[in-house]
């Protein structure tokens, strides 16, 4: 048989276990409640929450072949070929590219972000070479820019500068609004010709200086 003692000791065990139950349950609930009463007249009570929200910076470039916003990064580098026909070598007619992801030497080109302000340069190492010693500068490569169709950007992203001598050309992304930029443009390349040059394959797969590098940043 329980003593006295021991069943008051039991008691106060149970009372103890019974309150520290009573105070985990609005803990873990994370959550306010309140109970108001009164005799008569009308009542009042609330409960709040509070909420956050973390959104990451991001930034979003595409050139040519690649994917929409959040898909895979894609490490396909497009390839804008010119063949000058014989007849007119170096008269000033200008020569339409084959290549590109929208064909005839056009790209896709796509610019996101939520950080702010970006910086869009090209870059290039220096005149495009055939191997020889012969080089073609890149005043010789325009870009004219379109609205692009898919998808669908009403020519937000034109490309506003020329491809640069070498190094890094001026920063021509638009400003952000509200600190977003979500732009587009249809970039297409032609070959203007204006001088002879003596026979060869200028640039080429990433040789003779025959790529250029957009390269966007944000702070």
């Amino acid at each position: 048989m329980k003593t006295l003692n021991s069943m008051s000791k039991t008691a106060r065990i149970a009372t103890s276990v019974a309150a520290l139950v009573a105070l985990s349950v609005p803990m873990l609930a994370q959550a306010e409640s309140a109970t108001v009463s009164a005799a008569t007249g009308p009542l009042t009570t609330s409960a709040r929450l509070d909420f956050r929200i973390t959104v990451p910076k991001v930034l979003f470039l595409r050139v040519g072949t690649g994917g929409l916003y959040g898909a895979a990064a894609n490490t396909t580098v497009d390839l804008i070929d010119f063949t000058v026909p014989a007849a007119n070598l170096g008269d000033g007619t200008v020569v339409a590219g084959t290549g590109g992801d929208l064909g005839a030497g056009a790209v896709t080109a796509l610019l996101r972000s939520n950080a702010g302000n970006v910086t869009l340069t090209a870059n290039t190492l220096g005149a495009i070479g055939n191997g020889a010693g012969d080089t073609i500068p890149w005043t010789q490569i325009a870009v004219a820019s379109a609205n692009l169709a898919t998808p669908a950007f009403a020519n937000t992203l034109p490309h506003s500068v020329a491809l640069p001598a070498t190094g890094a050309s001026a920063n021509f992304a638009p400003a952000a609004v509200a600190k977003v930029t979500n732009v587009g443009s249809q970039w297409t390349y032609t070959y203007l010709n204006a001088a002879t040059v003596p026979a060869g394959t200028y640039g080429g797969i990433n040789t003779n200086n025959g790529r250029v590098t957009y390269t966007a940043s944000v702070l």
